[in-house]
């Protein structure tokens, strides 16, 4: 990629192999089916959103787990097609890739996703600064708050720098409170939830608002994003659509808005610009599919 100063990016935290299986309706215990349409590809949130960000002519540098085992050759060798650059912080260790299943029903687009056990492994921590090999320092940061406790030291010093730094909250994860001081952005699905309680998009929002968070927004599928922009409110609205595939499309938002927030530090207008983006790619099967064949890596 030939992107500019101005985008360049990186993304901290989750990649797996992902085997998509598009389906009429979930199959029911004890029976086998054939799927409409199928798709393995890399993913996980930091992942699809660094996929997403080069699609928009972006560079972006992946801080992720891949370490070896069956599925981490064709995880690399795909994001090398993205021109991706990738820090493992499972070099050398037995960590392996996880492999996912994601199976979407075709007559609402909506998924199921399967995920191998969680892999508890203490892997090395990222240096508090940003190292000369890993090529010129990101305009913007992305988390999505897997790999946590490798990656605070170097988050904290791109606070410190006064990088912006983005979390994809899809969920409360350990950590969570100790990082959003640190926060420029959190935009969350509504799924999320503070430990104990049921989720809620307006204490989401007050929740990071009242931990210093400036730009706080709350996803919720097809219905309006609610944002809160250091205490103004605004809504939104997202289009009807006939969607195929909704799994990723959160990912495929945080990676525009990267995009498009770096260049602009304009909180509403990244949110919208990557909210259509998002939209689009749920007509497709695939992260990556939005882009017309011919501009596709």
């Amino acid at each position: 990629m030939d992107g500019s100063p101005a985008t360049r990016a990186a993304f901290f935290g989750r990649t797996t192999l992902d085997v998509l299986y598009v389906l009429d309706a979930l199959p029911a215990e004890d029976t086998k089916v054939f799927a409409r349409d199928f798709r393995g590809a890399p993913g996980g949130p930091a992942c699809n959103a660094a996929i997403t960000h080069t699609l928009l002519d972006g560079d972006a540098t992946l801080f992720t787990a891949l370490g070896k085992g069956l599925w981490a050759e064709a995880v690399r060798s795909e994001l090398a097609r993205f021109e991706i650059e990738i820090v493992d912080l499972a070099a050398g260790t037995a960590y392996e890739t996880p492999l996912t299943a994601v199976m979407t029903g075709s007559a609402r687009g909506t998924r199921t996703i399967v995920n191998p056990p969680v892999m508890q492994m203490a892997l090395p921590a990222l240096p508090a600064g940003w190292r000369s090999e890993w090529g010129a320092a990101p305009a913007i940061v992305l988390t999505d708050g897997f790999h946590l406790r490798e990656s605070m030291p170097l988050l904290r010093w791109f606070s410190h720098e006064g990088i912006p730094i983005c979390l994809d909250s899809g969920s409360w994860k350990p950590g969570t409170e100790e990082l959003a001081p640190l926060v420029t952005a959190a935009i969350c699905s509504e799924r999320f939830a503070l430990p104990g309680a049921v989720s809620d998009p307006e204490a989401t929002l007050g929740w990071f608002a009242t931990k210093g968070v400036p730009l706080v927004a709350v996803t919720r599928g097809p219905r309006s994003i609610l944002a809160l922009e250091r205490g103004r409110r605004f809504e939104i609205a997202i289009p009807s659509i006939d969607a195929r595939d909704t799994s990723g499309a959160g990912d495929v938002l945080h990676g525009a808005f990267c995009y498009f927030y770096a260049q602009s530090r304009d909180f509403e207008a990244a949110l919208r610009a990557a909210s259509e983006i998002a939209t689009r790619s749920c007509q497709f099967v695939g992260v990556d599919c939005w882009v017309p064949a011919p501009t596709r890596l």
